[in-house]
């Protein structure tokens, strides 16, 4: 999504770029952040100079995020693939009542 989200050899495409944050932006998604290592996804060569970049994105529109106002997203370390897995944790900004739910006899 940014220029910024690539490191190695060759550069970032930019019309690519632009274009998807035009779709983003036209879906009204919000990138959501992340917490852990920069990149989600390498070509894991090693007789060369690798490339890493984070392609691996979550996204919530408007709605979603105010419903899910304290997620966090995590990107984990790449072990058996050359993508990280990303774990959302949602927490719901609704509050739990206390209460039991109870059927009513009628």
């Amino acid at each position: 999504m940014a220029p910024y989200e690539k490191s190695g050899p060759g550069r970032p495409d930019i019309t690519r770029i632009n274009a998807f944050c035009s779709y983003v932006k036209q879906c009204g998604f919000i990138d959501l952040g992340y917490s852990g290592p920069a990149y989600t996804w390498t070509n894991r060569r090693r007789r060369s100079v690798p490339t890493y970049e984070r392609l691996d994105k979550s996204l919530g529109n408007a709605e979603w995020c105010i419903a899910f106002s304290k997620t966090t997203v995590y990107h984990l370390p790449m072990l058996h693939s050359d993508h990280a897995p990303i774990l959302p944790i949602l927490h719901s900004s609704r509050r739990c009542t206390n209460k039991p739910f109870r059927f009513e006899n009628g």
